[in-house]
């Protein structure tokens, strides 16, 4: 990957211009440490540094940094997170933070023994939550898109995976 760009990115984020450029070993393995740490392509951090040096210099106008197709909600919702592992079902707690039709961003206490897996092969995972004002509880398959571990919590941004399901038909007429 030559200069850190992933060719679905570009469409999805509307990169139009393409940069390369030479660095020193040190600062190219921060950069991937990040990205890494992130769970964001190397192009992604890179833009993010250069967009925050620019708009500090105010040389650039300031962007919108809103890569989503969906606009999220925020919410608080309870919920409960089932994942499969060796054939045997794992369930955690956790607090849906903000949701949207492309997916929502959970946070599960680090005083709750999780047990969700959050690897970078996107293993999928089932989350059961309630929506305000509402008591029919859904059933979401989700991916792990971004994890952020912090001394407290830890953060997931998820993508669903089962747009064509009862649950997503009730999460669309809640978020229209």
């Amino acid at each position: 990957m030559p200069c850190g760009i992933k060719r679905n990115e570009a469409i999805i984020m509307k990169k139009d211009s393409l940069i390369c450029f030479r660095v020193n070993r040190n600062l190219q393995e921060s950069l991937v440490a990040i990205s890494l740490e992130e769970r964001q392509s190397l192009s992604s951090i890179i833009e993010t540094v250069l967009t925050a040096y620019l708009q500090m210099r105010k040389t650039i106008k300031e962007i919108s940094s809103e890569r989503r197709r969906h606009r999220r909600k925020t919410v608080l919702a309870p919920a409960l997170i089932k994942q499969y592992s060796n054939g045997a079902a794992k369930l955690d707690t956790a607090v849906i933070t903000d949701i949207s039709l492309g997916g929502m961003q959970i946070t599960i206490p680090k005083d709750e023994k999780h047990e969700l897996s959050v690897s970078p092969q996107k293993s999928k995972f089932e989350v059961v939550f309630t929506l305000p004002n509402d008591n029919k509880p859904l059933y979401m398959t989700c991916e792990p898109r971004r994890v952020i571990d912090s001394r407290d919590s830890m953060r997931v941004g998820a993508s669903f995976t089962n747009d064509v399901s009862q649950s997503y038909e009730t999460l669309q007429t809640y978020l229209m």
